[in-house]
This record gives C-alpha cells, sequence and structure tokens, in this order.
C-alpha cells in the first residue's frame, strides 16, 4: 500500500509538470544536483494531503522513505510534507532520526527550510530534548546542517506560534552563527532575528547593539529590515 501511494504521488506529479517550470526551477536553485518535474508547490500540497488522507500514522515513514529515494526535488518536498504531518503527532524520536538523515543529502535552502520550519520547530515544541540535538548541529561542518541548527526557531517567531518565553530560546540559537561567513547560514540568522523583531522589536534592537561588532554585514543587514 505505501509503494502504491508513493507511485501515485509521483505519478500525478509528473503528469502536471511542466518543462517551463523545471526550467524555472532548476535555473532557480542553481546548488541543487536534484532532477525536477516542474511542480509548483500549491500542487505538491494539494496531492500530498490528498493521498495521504485517513493513512496510520505509523505508515508514514515507510511513505517517506519512498518518496524521498526518488532523487527529484518535487518527490522530496512531498516528503517532507508527509513529515510535517507525522511531526505534529508521530515520534518525537523518529521524525528527528529521518530530518537528520535527510541534512545529510540536502544541497539547496529550498529543502532545507521546509524541513527546519515548521517540521523541526513543531518538534521542539513537542519534546526539549529536540534542543539539544540541534546544538549539536552548530558546529557542523556541513553549512546546510548549521543553518538547521537555528532555522527551526523560525516556526517559534511566526506571529501564530510565538510566546514571550521564546525570545531567548531563539536568539540563544541564533548567536554561534551570526558571524558565520557562509551566505546560507548567514541569511538564515539574519532572517530569524528579522522575524523576531516584528514580535519583540525593542529585544532584537538591544541584540543588535550588543551583538552587531560580531556580526557579518549580511546579518546585520538582513536582521535590521524591521528595527
Amino acid at each position: 500500500m505505501v509503494i502504491l501511494r508513493s507511485k501515485q504521488i509521483h505519478s500525478e506529479l509528473e503528469a502536471i509538470g511542466t518543462s517551463e517550470r523545471r526550467e524555472k526551477n532548476a535555473g532557480y536553485l542553481k546548488t541543487s544536483s536534484l532532477n525536477f518535474i516542474g511542480v509548483e508547490l500549491p500542487i505538491i500540497h494539494r496531492i500530498v494531503k490528498t493521498n495521504i488522507e485517513g493513512m496510520q500514522i505509523e505508515e508514514m515513514p515507510d511513505l517517506m522513505a519512498e518518496l524521498w529515494k526518488t532523487e527529484t526535488f518535487e518527490t522530496r518536498l512531498a516528503a517532507i510534507d508527509v513529515l510535517k504531518e507525522y511531526a505534529k503527532n508521530g515520534s518525537v524520536d523518529k521524525a528527528l532520526e529521518i530530518a537528520d538523515n535527510w541534512i545529510d543529502d540536502a544541497d539547496t535552502w529550498a529543502i532545507t527550510d521546509p524541513l527546519s520550519s515548521p517540521t523541526i520547530g513543531s518538534l521542539i515544541l513537542r519534546d526539549p530534548k529536540v534542543e539539544d540535538v540541534l546544538k549539536s548541529w552548530r558546529t557542523s561542518d556541513n553549512f546546510w546542517r548549521r543553518r538547521c541548527s537555528f532555522l527551526p526557531y523560525l516556526h517559534l517567531a511566526h506571529k501564530t506560534q510565538y510566546k514571550p518565553k521564546y525570545a531567548d530560546k531563539i536568539l540563544e540559537a541564533v548567536t554561534p552563527h551570526i558571524s558565520d561567513k557562509e551566505f546560507f547560514v548567514g541569511k538564515a540568522a539574519g532572517w530569524v532575528l528579522r522575524e523576531l523583531s516584528k514580535r519583540e522589536l525593542n529585544i532584537v534592537r538591544e541584540y543588535f547593539e550588543t551583538h552587531s561588532h560580531k556580526m557579518t554585514k549580511l546579518v546585520i543587514r538582513e536582521g535590521s529590515k524591521k528595527l
């Protein structure tokens, strides 16, 4: 049944994919070695939602694995969509293990970002031990993993999730990366700070006053846009 679901999702994606969209995605996501089918995100979300309706939660990891094995950008996004659902009520340990393994395969922000927020971000809210795992990623040689060590906290900074007690968590997670010269890490660090500033303007302004001497120009530019 799981293999059939995976094949159905993949075949529906291929039926809708266009060469124009495929070329656009390939040109935009130049760091990725994945193949592209050429399907827009809302359509991917709709196809996945339809195909996992009524599915037992314990079946989802096998479906994710089947989708991930198909090395196309859209099927991997479909796998992440399934993981998003699984992360809400499935095993926290299993969900984090899957995400951890997938980061090793990631070569574009378009994979790491939905994997981080809301997926891993929702796990933080379910089990505090997830934060210990994220801390262990901070010094990774893989800059995509460093990005994933703090980008899940973007989920906590969003208006729908935010609570004042999260501010310290978010800043503590970002701080080790504000001087990281890797573009994709600095860009994300600024993004998280900018989102937090929408909730806590004064706290983020004070943070910049204290830490700006350590920040790269990219982090300052991206993080201070709302100040």
